[in-house]
């Protein structure tokens, strides 16, 4: 699992306090499945005979644990940004989609054994990937400061951070970037930013939450969840940044389907449904088209 950017992905539901029934879903992360319905519409894109493993529905493997992108309701049915993306997808292949829960080490040999069509679990774009596996890029991985509400205004990005505190997770590439912008101000012939690391996502958060510290470094989708759990404590400022692809992966032998995908893709694009979802959660600083 990739840790480029900040953290395991995991570490979305176990920093925001998820739901009982998101943390049921990180106990049983192989072997479970999930229907979610497409909009009754018209296929937009044709699905060739045979480019399924079941005709009628498209299946994706997910890790099923990381709010906001995929995570368990109360009613423990699959929801979040790829959920509803896969979902929209589907629509446009005038399909069902089925979603199965996989623990993500595993997930490429899944798709590879035929136990699904796709993958949509955050999957970061990585050459060594590419070798094995075609890539329908969707979205960015990024990280992202997080302020509070009512600083907001005094804090617009990292060059505000000057002479301040910034809380991070140790070993991230976010306290490498503090570190590197507070060389910046220093540079400059500002005060250093004062950057504060810490062993858990979670008490970086803890510390922003208690007044302690003046920003705090995460993922985007991390930070996403938090503001969606916490509506009106937190605001996000400046531009993402550690920027990574994330794409759905199919199979090198099945084209069609990456094809289909492909098209289904760009119709959710110029119908205004990707960048509907991506507000929703919160994300729309990981919109491909930026």
């Amino acid at each position: 699992m990739a840790r480029s950017l900040s953290f395991s992905r995991r570490s979305v539901s176990v920093l925001a306090g998820a739901t009982a029934a998101a943390a049921l879903a990180l106990a049983g992360c192989s072997g479970g499945s999930g229907d979610t319905d497409a909009a009754a519409k018209p296929a937009s894109v044709k699905v060739p005979s045979g480019a399924l493993v079941k005709s009628g529905q498209i299946t994706y493997c997910s890790d099923i644990s990381a709010p906001p992108l995929t995570y368990y309701d109360a009613a423990q049915k699959p929801v979040g940004a790829e959920i509803e993306l896969g979902g929209a997808l589907a629509a446009e292949l005038g399909v069902k989609a089925n979603w199965a829960n996989t623990s993500f080490n595993g997930i490429i040999p899944a798709l590879q054994a035929k136990q699904c069509d796709a993958i949509i679990s955050q999957l970061y774009i990585k050459p060594e990937r590419e070798k094995v596996v075609d890539f329908v890029p969707y979205m960015y991985a990024s990280n992202t400061l997080v302020v509070a509400e009512k600083n907001a205004k005094a804090i617009k990005s990292a060059d505000d951070l000057c002479g301040k505190k910034a809380a991070g997770q140790t070993g991230t590439t976010v306290v490498q970037y503090l570190t590197d912008q507070s060389k910046k101000c220093t540079a400059a012939g500002k005060p250093k930013i004062d950057v504060r690391q810490f062993t858990k996502d979670s008490d970086a958060l803890q510390q922003l939450r208690l007044g302690l510290v003046d920003s705090y470094g995460t993922t985007l989708e991390t930070a996403a969840y938090v503001l969606k759990q916490q509506p009106g404590t937190f605001s996000l400022v400046g531009a993402p940044f550690n920027r990574i692809k994330v794409g759905a992966a199919t199979r090198r032998d099945d084209a069609a389907l990456h094809d289909a995908l492909t098209k289904a893709l760009a119709a959710v694009s110029k119908s205004g449904t990707y960048d509907a979802i991506l507000k929703k959660w919160n994300l729309s600083g990981d919109d491909i088209a930026d």
